[in-house]
């Protein structure tokens, strides 16, 4: 949240109507993500939280997943450490019921529906704009507890050159360069490398089986980014990236049926090129944009090599969205545009040995939105609609709205309606396995979502509290059909109520963020609590700057939480305490360290796969 909140605020409507990725130029922040064109952050009725480059230099995080842990109504799920998968809940749903965009690209899988953040590269990242709610009538399916977007793109105008070297415990190791800077008068250029290796530890202990066992990780990733301003009104860009991720899981078990030992390894390849232009004169702006993507994904016994692997997936995504918006006076504003996307697997995919059927490797989805929104004086409104169609599972509308009231000078009230839905995936639909089949005529999970927001400026300390509640239906969980077969069914149904603390405030040269989040996350089919989702959660993060000196200092609670839907198995609360300090010897050269669960809490976020140790991290970097 910026400081300069309610000054933005203050500014007409007319004044959004900027280019999406130039911030730089103008005092307040902008952000992208709500209306996916450039808006004061005070124009936005819906909870915001961005977190810059350089906080996440002074955190020293490593994987997108520790960046998004610190901020509010965000609880990880991991199964090991570095590499590892982990998924990301919003508000107490399922990772997959939050979406993930990459420089507004979506990310989820086709495959599970989630996106797995720790195989994003954070070295890459500019910023990550993170807004919490319904955003289905903007951004169509899977935008149901919120949705967060990671841009790689620079500001225009950028100059910035590093390289960045280090090692830690369980032999950790990296090396990154990136480099930003302007090309002749009008273009901007980005480049960015980096390679990281760990050992790693035992991410699942299985006593007497595969003791002394590490599971370790190698990754590996390129960017390239250009952008050229051809005139005062058109700009064009485009962006290349590549990653590739490799480690090792455990399949290994024991109990009366007997027992097993298996170290697995996942092998992992990405690839996505976009191209776009936008056009802005005066209070209109266009933009085009499209997206090709692909991913090879292998599993198998690490003794083997991936062209021997039974579960092989190769996934190519196309996109393409062009999107208009129009500031029809200083209080008036409207949006609009279209999404086509074909999701696709081809035919050599397999699960366990077993390909998917021949009807079932693609689908397109076209997607219509329009938008108003209305600032005038102490009212704010808005308003908007989106309807897709898709091959699979037919068409579906959702709609949301809005209104705020300043009634007094830096206090507002804000309240909000909206509808979303997450789109079955393809695993869920077609999974080729015999016994635990994919069921074809699954629909949508649906949700209606509301929220009343008070938030204000108090002696220097930025506040913000809501209250929601998501009603969700039709969620796709295991059940046994007629035949006795477990299969993904619609007989889900979930309430999850829920309260949010905010605040942000300096105190001499610290700043400090807190949240708080309540939740009453309720399964209302089994009256149980909702899997792996606890009812408190809290963070404080606590960032310094002091000449040759930057440090950071953060503490997450998550709550006590069940590993089951049944709730017979507990997964106790944990405090976990992380420390960052930084030292410049130069202007170009600093010294980073990192004490990373400094009190060596032994926690678990999912029943057998307990979270790494205390670990200390060191790197140079030379930035100049």
């Amino acid at each position: 949240m910026s400081k300069l909140f309610w000054v933005a605020g203050l500014l007409p409507v007319a004044a959004i109507a900027a280019p999406q990725t130039d911030t730089s130029t103008t005092a307040q922040t902008m952000v992208v993500t709500a209306s996916r064109f450039a808006e004061p952050e005070a124009s936005i009725l819906a909870p915001v939280n961005i977190v810059t480059r350089e906080e996440i230099s002074r955190l020293q995080a490593k994987t997108v997943t520790e960046v998004m842990r610190t901020l509010p109504g965000v609880e990880t799920i991991s199964y090991g450490g570095h590499g590892q998968s982990a998924s990301t809940a919003v508000r107490g749903g399922t990772s997959a019921q939050t979406l993930v965009l990459l420089d507004g690209v979506r990310v989820n899988a086709i495959t599970s529906g989630g996106a797995n953040l720790n195989d994003l590269p954070l070295n890459q990242v500019e910023r990550i704009e993170y807004v919490r709610g319904a955003r289905a009538s903007i951004y169509g399916a899977d935008a149901i507890g919120g949705v967060i977007n990671i841009i790689t793109r620079p500001d225009v105008g950028t100059q910035r050159h590093q390289f960045r070297g280090g090692a830690g415990s369980r032999g950790e190791r990296q090396l990154g360069w990136s480099s930003t800077s302007t090309v002749g008068a009008a273009g901007q250029l980005k480049g960015a490398a980096g390679f990281e290796q760990e050992d790693g530890y035992n991410v699942h202990p299985v006593a007497g089986v595969n003791d002394g066992d590490e599971h370790g990780y190698e990754g590996y990733n390129a960017m390239l980014d250009y952008q050229q301003a051809l005139n005062n009104q058109f700009d064009l860009f485009t962006t290349a990236r590549w990653f590739r991720n490799q480690a090792q899981y455990d399949n290994s078990y024991t109990g009366s049926w007997g027992s097993q030992h298996e170290r697995k390894e996942t092998w992992s390849e990405n690839q996505s090129y976009l191209v776009g232009g936008r056009y802005h004169a005066g209070n209109y702006q266009s933009e085009l944009q499209g997206n090709y993507g692909r991913e090879d994904l292998y599993n198998y016994v690490d003794s083997s090599s991936r062209d021997a692997a039974q579960d092989r997936t190769y996934i190519r995504q196309y996109n393409l969205s062009w999107l208009h918006d129009l500031a029809l006076t200083d209080a008036w504003r409207l949006g609009t545009g279209v999404d086509w996307r074909r999701e696709r697997l081809t035919p050599d995919s397999v699960s366990s040995g077993v390909a998917y059927a021949d009807d079932t490797h693609s689908r397109d989805n076209t997607g219509l939105y329009a938008l108003s929104q209305f600032q005038q004086g102490a009212w704010q409104a808005e308003l908007s609609g989106r309807t897709d169609d898709n091959d699979q599972y037919g068409r579906h509308n959702t709609w949301q709205s809005g209104a705020g009231w300043t009634f007094l000078t830096d206090y507002r009230l804000s309240g909000r309606y909206g509808t979303g839905f997450r789109a079955p995936s393809f695993n869920d639909l077609y999974f080729p396995d015999a016994y635990t089949p994919g069921n074809p005529d699954l629909q949508p999970e649906e949700s209606k979502n509301r929220e009343l927001m008070l938030d204000g400026v108090t002696k220097m300390v930025i506040w913000r509290v809501t209250g929601y509640r998501n009603d969700i239906e039709q969620m796709i969980q295991w059940a046994p059909d007629s035949s006795g077969l477990w299969r993904p069914e619609n007989v889900g149904q979930a309430r999850i109520d829920g309260l949010e603390l905010e605040a942000e405030f300096d105190t001499a040269q610290i700043s400090h963020r807190l949240s708080a989040d309540f939740k009453d996350p309720q399964d209302t089919v089994r009256d149980k609590q909702l899997q792996r989702i606890a009812k408190r959660n809290a963070k404080w993060i606590a960032q310094t700057s002091i000449q040759q000196w930057e440090g950071s200092l953060s503490w997450i609670y998550q709550g006590e939480r069940y590993d089951d839907a049944a709730n017979t198995v507990v997964l106790g609360g944990y405090s976990v305490w992380d420390m960052g300090l930084g030292y410049s010897l130069t202007q170009q050269l600093k010294l980073q360290g990192r004490l990373a669960n400094m009190l060596d809490k032994q926690y678990e976020t999912a029943v057998g796969y307990p979270a790494a140790g205390r670990s200390f991290y060191m790197t140079v970097n030379y930035q100049l």
